[in-house]
């Protein structure tokens, strides 16, 4: 199959590498010198004590995306509009899979008019440390739902890694947002690892009133909250995505999640004080620089 991955950021290697074991991979890139690097040395993925490179192809991201069977749009939510506007031929590709945290950008993939649109949650971690290699730190799924169409580019046996499958994809996506919402903010302000959430009784305290305020405004299932202490607790070790931009001084995506939870209050007219202190929070670290 042919599949291409828009973002070279750590999940876009992550998928990169592993889906290139069995399948034709192209990834592209916002920078030349990152496809060159990715072109010359392929994508490595470090694990635990393993090291295992998989040779991958790499363009700018200006580049036609015609004849991929699907693509992977894997970039940050703030700057999907710009990736969207700026690929060329997305409309050609039969399916698209959006792989964003937050829910901000629903409305905006709406209007696509490609035949298949698919959602994704993705649980792994990943860091990246240069511009083709990334660690995976741990190990997790990404879950899928249908939000257009019907799902005919991906399956179980896609690949070794591994994609799980669900009918609702409103209930994976704002079971992710809600996740999201309590455990990055938090750790940004904090500035602590995952785990310290779970550890530290008055971190913990706040992260059960926020995870409660948040859930009165976005509808969740009844398991959100062991799910929640669940990626606490396999990423104890871990850094938030958002803590690890505030580290450096990079824009978070903040507005794609709290933001949305905000927004979400104001049509339901109700009181998020805590969401909004913690969204006023991290806004003025991001002005700060970090």
């Amino acid at each position: 199959m042919k599949i291409g991955i828009i973002g070279g950021g750590s999940i876009g290697l992550l998928f990169a590498g592993y889906l290139a074991e069995q399948h034709d991979v192209t990834i592209y890139t916002r920078t030349e010198h990152q496809a060159n690097e990715i072109n010359k040395l392929g994508v490595t993925i470090e694990k635990k004590n393993t090291s295992k490179t998989y040779k991958v192809q790499a363009v700018v991201a200006s580049a036609s995306v015609i004849g991929e069977e699907i693509i992977f749009i894997a970039v940050k939510q703030y700057i999907l509009a710009e990736v969207l506007s700026q690929t060329s031929d997305l409309e050609k590709v039969q399916t698209v899979c959006f792989l964003q945290n937050g829910m901000s950008h629903i409305n905006m993939i709406d209007k696509l008019k490609n035949p298949s649109i698919l959602l994704g949650v993705v649980e792994h971690g990943a860091l990246k440390i240069n511009e083709s290699t990334v660690i995976h730190t741990g190990v997790g799924r990404t879950k899928l739902g249908v939000f257009k169409g019907k799902n005919e580019a991906i399956d179980s046996r896609l690949t070794d890694f591994p994609f799980e499958f669900h009918e609702n994809w409103y209930e994976i996506v704002t079971s992710k947002l809600i996740a999201n919402a309590v455990i990055n903010p938090l750790t940004a302000l904090y500035r602590v690892k995952n785990g310290e959430l779970l550890e530290n009784r008055y971190f913990h305290n706040q992260m059960k009133t926020l995870f409660h305020e948040i859930t009165r405004v976005v509808p969740s299932g009844g398991e959100i909250w062991e799910l929640l202490t669940t990626i606490l607790k396999n990423t104890a070790e871990n850094k938030s995505s958002m803590l690890r931009d505030i580290e450096e001084g990079r824009k978070t995506e903040i507005d794609a999640i709290l933001g949305y939870v905000i927004d979400e209050a104001r049509k339901k007219n109700e009181g998020v004080v805590i969401t909004q202190f913690l969204f006023d929070s991290i806004k003025g670290i991001e002005r700060k620089g970090g």
